[in-house]
């Protein structure tokens, strides 16, 4: 190993033996954060040529562990106790420590590590990323836009990988409302590289928050072109052109990009079964007959991985897919694992109370399951993800409201979810309009439209 004190692209000190292995990790790094294929198999390819390459290893055990399911947990330990036996300079002990904070399921050390890392090196990408990251699937919105706008005074355009960090910013700025903030990011990070699938994803964010439809559809059409290039992540782009053409009442559009490129084959990628379920289960809010095979697919990737998740977000989803599909033995070993994980996770029981409410609606236990989501439902953000994928859970709650003829309720949900779609003033008149309008729904199809924001044709720009 090298004495010679060397450094990444942004001028961090790094343990290495030689500039090109951390020429390499930078370019994973890269690759990471720009969702192009094979970049495990480089990183794969690193640590085998440099073993004691202690990043490398932290890295390849973040990896690990972001799968989201608990069988990941001994494979990244083991990358764990690899890295513990190198040598390290203090903001890679902090790196070590927080993959062993995450293997442990200590969330908050997990945190305070990448924090700590950023107050002193506010160029880390990694930390930076994962702790942006994380902080989503914990549903801590707001720690998420302070963490950018700690270290947005440490970035600029001349920072190697600051279109890493625009977009980043733009959907941290997007989901606590700063749209304005957000879509100026968001594009300029677009402008330094156009297939930067997170900007992309962060102004879709935008366009539906901010009821831009058609803005959605051509920003996600136009990049159709490339996006199969990519990873899976791909997939949640698909299924945002996938709500746009929802919102227009484009059913069969809708069916077929979930069938094209949404959820083609069963596949157990966490966010793969969100967006096929979320998806389905709009379209059945809708009133439209989605299918039993398409669940049937669903179903079998969520009998794979539900009774190992630890993205407590993904639970709620794999159980109905499981319920519609009469997987008795899977749903009782999915609940069973969710009890007993829930004696060290409040994520864990609050997606086991979900599940149960996701249970009672499918089996058309509509009042059972209303009143245990509108006990939930200001609870529900803890289980992380974005405002649109939340939306599922009012999606549901309507539906089973106006099943129940239950006219006042879907109302006042429908008032209430008006408020996500509030970030200044001008917005604010418009929702108060609008909720003054929700007291003259008064049938299927209008609530219908409602809940894919039709029922009134102005934006809310």
């Amino acid at each position: 190993m090298s004495s010679q004190p060397l450094t990444d692209s942004r001028g961090l000190p790094v343990t290495a033996d030689s500039n090109d292995a951390i020429a390499r990790l930078d370019a994973v790094l890269d690759d990471t954060y720009y969702y192009r294929l094979g970049t495990q198999d480089r990183l794969d390819a690193l640590i085998e040529e440099h073993p004691d390459f202690m990043l490398a290893q932290i890295l390849k055990g973040y990896s690990l562990m972001s799968e989201g399911t608990s069988d990941m947990h001994p494979r990244a330990q083991a990358y764990l106790k690899q890295a513990e036996a190198l040598s390290a300079n203090s903001r890679e002990r902090m790196h070590m420590e927080a993959l062993r904070a995450w293997i442990s399921q200590d969330l908050s050390a997990r945190t305070l590590a990448w924090e700590q890392i950023l107050v002193q090196w506010p160029l880390d990408l990694l930390a930076f990323r994962q702790l942006t990251g994380n902080l989503f699937w914990t549903g801590n919105k707001r720690h998420q836009a302070e963490v950018c706008g700690a270290i947005a005074c440490h970035w600029g355009p001349q920072t190697p990988g600051y279109a890493h960090f625009l977009s980043t910013h733009a959907f941290s700025m997007e989901e606590v409302g700063l749209y304005e903030v957000a879509e100026r990011s968001g594009r300029a990070a677009l402008e330094l590289n156009p297939h930067d699938l997170w900007a992309l994803h962060s102004l879709a964010h935008v366009f539906e928050m901010q009821g831009r439809t058609e803005e959605g559809i051509e920003l996600l059409t136009d990049s159709a072109q490339f996006l199969n290039d990519y990873n899976l992540f791909r997939g949640h782009l698909w299924w945002h052109l996938a709500l746009f053409k929802l919102t227009q009442g484009g059913y069969d559009e809708a069916l077929e990009l979930f069938d094209r490129e949404i959820y083609p084959k069963s596949s157990t990628f966490y966010l793969d079964v969100q967006n096929g379920v979320s998806l389905l289960a709009r379209l059945e809010c809708q009133g439209i007959d989605v299918g039993q095979a398409r669940w049937q697919r669903l179903a079998e990737a969520s009998e794979q991985t539900a009774a190992m998740n630890t993205l407590w977000f993904t639970s709620m989803h794999q159980i109905m897919a499981l319920q519609r599909c009469g997987k008795d033995q899977a749903l009782i070993s999915t609940l069973d694992y969710l009890a007993r994980s829930s004696t060290n996770s409040s994520q864990s029981s609050l997606a086991l109370d979900l599940g149960n409410a996701a249970i009672a609606y499918c089996q058309k236990d509509l009042e059972g399951a209303l009143a245990t989501m509108l006990n939930l439902r200001q609870r529900q953000g803890e289980l992380g993800a974005s405002h649109a994928q939340q939306d599922l859970y009012y999606q549901l709650m309507v539906t089973a409201a106006l099943q129940l003829s239950d006219l006042p309720r879907v109302r006042q949900l429908l008032k209430a979810r008006l408020e996500t779609r509030v970030w200044d003033a001008a917005s604010w008149q418009t929702c108060a309009d609008r909720t003054s309008k929700v007291d003259s729904v008064n049938d299927e199809a209008s609530v219908r439209a409602a809940l894919r924001w039709a029922l009134w044709p102005e934006k809310l720009r």
